[in-house]
């Protein structure tokens, strides 16, 4: 019985010193994998912050009315974020580039953004703007007069970007929707279309210098050309513009029309061939 009893007692103290061993190996790892991951995040911290991988400076180029300094301050404040609050996005490796693009063609007047790092602590911003060729402006028929003097800048796509300024006596043509209303980032009508009406309009002043000065679209698609000095063209929306050129030609080389100038006609109506 007395051997059995130290047997029993031996077998219980090794089982007790294997535990305690297995809980200090197991505690040792946990030490290790703790010191690795906070080696890491020391390293990540220090190394996404060293000036040598670290954008500072920002260049802007290709702006006309866009003044550049509020395009650097728009980046420099996107760069001053974190990611997870904690990796810097200034670090080079890891810019937000997409972010900055959408970011700046945001602003109003900018077509295209291109972002390209140049070194590892500098940025490269190239901005192609709008060109305004045309008004797209409010109705303004209730006030007794043709067009309000509320507009937007309309691209040679047809694409509205940006709220104009009071602009009398201004040779932009001035295009006029009833019943839809101008609105910044809207399509005014597709870019072939839009096109066509400036090709149209450009060989009605070169060929018979007439002067379109507003174009107002129905909602039953009925478009009226008017013209600077007095008189009304009448086209349907849908129509070929090419076709309708060389029918306006035709009647204005006829001998019974070819008086016909600014001014001493009240309409013509193009609208059935």
């Amino acid at each position: 019985m007395a051997v059995w009893g130290h047997t029993r007692r031996s077998a219980s103290f090794r089982g007790r010193r294997v535990q305690s061993r297995a809980r200090l190996r197991r505690a040792l790892r946990i030490v290790v994998l703790l010191s690795i991951g906070a080696g890491l995040l020391t390293g990540v911290w220090y190394g996404t912050r060293m000036k040598s991988v670290t954008i500072t400076t920002v260049v802007v180029s290709g702006s006309i009315t866009i003044d550049p300094r509020a395009v650097e301050q728009k980046v420099q404040s996107l760069l001053n974020e974190k990611y997870f609050f904690f990796v810097p996005k200034r670090f080079t490796y890891t810019y937000p580039r997409d972010a900055i693009t959408t970011a700046i063609e945001r602003i109003s007047h900018v077509a295209r953004a291109t972002v390209t790092r140049t070194s590892r602590t500098a940025l490269s911003i190239a901005i192609v703007e709008y060109t305004p060729s045309a008004l797209w402006c409010a109705d303004a028929e209730n006030n007794q007069t043709t067009v309000s003097e509320e507009c937007l800048y309309v691209s040679e796509e047809g694409f509205a970007f940006a709220k104009a300024p009071s602009l009398k006596g201004t040779t932009f043509l001035r295009y006029v929707t009833e019943g839809r209303a101008p609105e910044v980032g809207a399509t005014l009508m597709p870019a072939e279309r839009a096109r066509a009406i400036q090709a149209f309009t450009h060989t009605l002043l070169l060929r018979h210098t007439l002067y379109i000065s507003v174009i107002k679209e129905t909602p039953d698609g009925d478009v009226r050309y008017q013209v600077r000095g007095g008189g009304v063209l009448l086209i349907a929306k849908d129509d070929d513009m090419q076709k309708v050129s060389e029918n306006l030609d035709a009647i204005l080389a006829s001998a019974e029309f070819k008086h016909i100038k600014a001014g001493n006609f009240d309409y013509i109506d193009l609208r059935f061939g």
